[in-house]
């Protein structure tokens, strides 16, 4: 697409101007956000970013070959062609849709879902793919586990480091998608991601929400806020578009008056008004969940443990269903997916005893990974190893010591992934909130790794043990340096050394 005719489908938008400079009217291949992974032919969009204007990283993208610049603010003789954005606000949003006119608006040609909430994103996007691609759709998938397109290779598609990537490699994965011929995608919607703008422009054609609860508050600082930035997604949905949601009252004032189809779910007793209702039990093989409602009757027999699985494995039933899919191929589906790699992810140990490893870094997270645990191993003793990530939320440290002070037998707080923080500072403040008045024995070990080996020591015979935080991750981050850490391998070189 030539740059003026970019401009000019912008300007419909929001006051654009075009500077010229010495390039004339490029040809422009694709919008890209960060200056080292410019192309030539490339617009550079120069974001503000936490740490960095992109303003800053203009000569760099030249040097690497940039076809033109879109920001708000002009070099005074510029050299490359810019598109000078009037409304600073607007920004995001331009250079949003330039990444996916720019690639032909590549989500077009699918069915997009997008999955929010404070946790259980990932599970949820796992099963929904896995069942989809069961009833013969192949779905790309974004989200924490990184970027997926059925038949892709690893070097066509960037490693990312957030939950929702930047709207550029947003474009760029949808159009990996394309070009496999995949039917459907469906991404992860963090509330940064909504907030910072880097869903606009997806033609979403179905959302769900998983539930709310602590976390992000360094960000957004109110619960109020959290929820209103997660609701954002769903305002931006067209009539008729089908929206999941769990219907508490925090939920439903932030959803007050969206134009999409409100299918609210719920597990448990049914309440008057809910769509998509799901009724689950747990037996020695995982869980048994009943489905009916909206999209029809359906019983789903998983592997899966925890009432948590239970509302994950119902949404991904409706988001199926709502892609066209035939009820009883995606029950059928979902009973053989076992979980999302971290995810209450088995680790084979000694005879008699359970190892798990889970991504739960929220209080409630934790609470209900423990739960599931007590609930399918009854009468066991269960030991957690956790700690809290620094440079993230510390309103959270003390809610998830209580946590798991309130529901294991035996902890350790260890270090997480502490960033730029002190770990043993972050240790000291999740250990502070464990309760007093329980008997939970408990000690602090800042070394992760000691803190595991340690753990496995200590097991008996038929002890369950869950080492949570990290899950899928196979890094720890210090000092702002990510060294090679997965939990899992950890596990298994200290059942190597002590069992």
């Amino acid at each position: 697409m030539k740059l003026s005719a970019l401009c000019r489908r912008l300007s419909a938008l929001s006051a654009c101007r075009l500077l010229p400079g010495s390039g004339g009217d490029v040809e422009l291949a694709r919008a890209r956000f960060d200056s080292r992974q410019v192309e030539p032919r490339d617009l550079f969009c120069a974001l503000p970013g936490a740490a960095h204007d992109g303003q800053e990283h203009v000569a760099m993208a030249k040097s690497q070959g940039a076809a033109a610049v879109l920001s708000t603010k002009p070099r005074a003789k510029p050299e490359l062609p810019w598109i000078v954005v009037e409304n600073p606000g607007a920004l995001r949003q331009l250079s949003a849709l330039s990444a996916h006119e720019l690639l032909d608006h590549p989500g077009q040609s699918l069915w997009l879902a997008a999955v929010t909430g404070t946790n259980g994103k990932s599970t949820v996007v796992h099963l929904l793919q896995q069942a989809l691609q069961d009833c013969a759709v192949p779905t790309a998938i974004a989200g924490t586990l990184g970027l997926e397109v059925p038949g892709a290779t690893d070097q066509a598609l960037p490693k990312i480091h957030n939950t929702t990537p930047e709207a550029d490699v947003l474009a760029l994965w949808l159009h990996r998608a394309h070009q496999a011929k995949a039917k459907a995608a469906v991404l992860e919607a963090s509330s940064h991601g909504i907030a910072l703008g880097r869903m606009t422009g997806l033609p979403l054609r179905a959302a769900a929400w998983t539930n709310l609860s602590h976390d992000h508050l360094d960000f957004h600082h109110t619960m109020e806020a959290y929820a209103a930035a997660k609701a954002a997604l769903f305002h931006e949905l067209p009539a008729g578009v089908p929206a999941l949601f769990p219907p508490t009252p925090a939920i439903e004032q932030a959803l007050a008056g969206m134009a999409a189809t409100p299918v609210p779910w719920s597990l448990g007793e049914s309440q008057q008004g809910e769509a998509l209702r799901g009724s689950a039990r747990l037996d020695t093989d995982g869980l048994i969940l009943d489905i009916d409602g909206f999209f029809g009757a359906a019983r789903i027999h998983s592997r899966l443990i925890g009432m948590h699985n239970a509302e994950n494995l119902l949404v991904a039933f409706g988001l199926a269903c709502a892609s066209g899919a035939d009820r009883s191929a995606v029950a059928a589906a979902l009973s053989q997916v076992g979980s999302a790699p971290g995810r209450l992810e088995r680790v084979q140990g000694p005879e008699g005893c359970h190892l798990f490893v889970d991504y739960a870094h929220t209080p409630d997270a934790l609470a209900h990974v423990i739960d599931a645990l007590r609930a399918q191993y009854p009468g066991r003793r269960i030991g957690v190893v956790f700690g809290a990530g620094g440079d993230r939320d510390p309103a959270k440290r003390q809610p998830m010591g209580c946590a798991v002070g309130e529901r294991a037998d035996w902890c350790v707080v260890t270090s997480d992934n502490p960033r730029t923080e002190d770990p043993h500072a972050i240790a000291a403040e999740v250990a502070r909130g464990i309760p007093q008045r329980t008997s939970l024995e408990h000690e602090v070990i800042v070394s992760r790794r000691t803190a595991i080996r340690e753990s496995v020591a200590r097991l008996s015979p038929g002890d369950i043990l869950l080492v949570a935080g990290k899950g899928h991750e196979t890094y720890q981050e210090t000092d702002g340096i990510r060294r090679p850490f997965d939990d899992r391998q950890e596990l298994q070189e200290a059942l190597a050394c002590f069992l």
